[in-house]
């Protein structure tokens, strides 16, 4: 019996077939694509909040330190002054301290006139930045020349930035004999009980709040 070969034709892709599948390919990779860089947005976006939120409890942390450190038996160790830049609050939050994490060394000697507060970086005025301004107080802290680089006179000072950029530092103090919070301090015999700050690293964002008690709030100086 002769083998009859059966005729089977060959069907390839359509030109418009190769094109539909191409489309459909690159919308997958396309939206592959979009997944993954909102992904990584996101994740850059929470790392940099959190680096953030993490460098204003560090603040928080210093201011609460400081409090914590006050001489109980020496006048004038906390002060303040409520200041305001373009509507926002640059108070000035004011203490006497010898050297370590009040002045950010452990190396300086004699006694330092230590203010957190907002003001322009130097070089570029239109931008603020929180730091601390520290001042000489005694005869061996002026030794220091170099070290004091800003100002003139007894006004010289160094500056040390903590936080750049920054929009507002808000200081608030408990004064118990009022039972009511002021917005400045200038009694050089007592201290207050408690001192709120808050910290707005923009202008447009809710500030980061804290509450700090003073333990050697309430102790009037002989």
């Amino acid at each position: 019996m002769p083998f009859r070969a059966i005729n089977s034709p060959r069907r390839g892709f359509t030109l418009l077939e190769v094109m539909i599948a191409t489309l459909i390919i690159s919308l997958l990779a396309f939206t592959l694509f979009r997944f993954v860089s909102t992904h990584l947005q996101a994740m850059h976006t929470t790392t940099e909040l959190q680096a953030e939120r993490d460098s204003l409890q560090a603040v928080v942390q210093l201011v609460q330190t400081q409090l914590a450190d006050l001489p109980r038996r020496q006048n004038g160790v906390i002060l303040g002054n409520p200041l305001k830049i373009h509507d926002l609050p640059s108070d000035e939050l004011i203490w006497r301290t010898h050297a370590g994490q009040g002045v950010l060394t452990a190396a300086a000697p004699g006694e330092y006139r230590v203010t957190m507060t907002v003001q322009p970086v130097e070089g570029a005025p239109s931008e603020y930045e929180l730091g601390l301004r520290r001042e000489p107080i005694t005869v061996e802290a002026r030794s220091n020349v170099d070290f004091f680089a800003r100002g003139s006179g007894q006004s010289k000072y160094n500056w040390v930035s903590l936080i750049r950029p920054m929009a507002g530092f808000e200081v608030r103090y408990f004064d118990s004999r009022l039972n009511a919070w002021l917005d400045r301090w200038t009694d050089q015999t007592a201290r207050p009980v408690l001192v709120r700050i808050r910290l707005w690293k923009a202008a447009d964002e809710a500030p980061l709040e804290a509450i700090l008690p003073v333990p050697s709030g309430n102790m009037q100086q002989p």
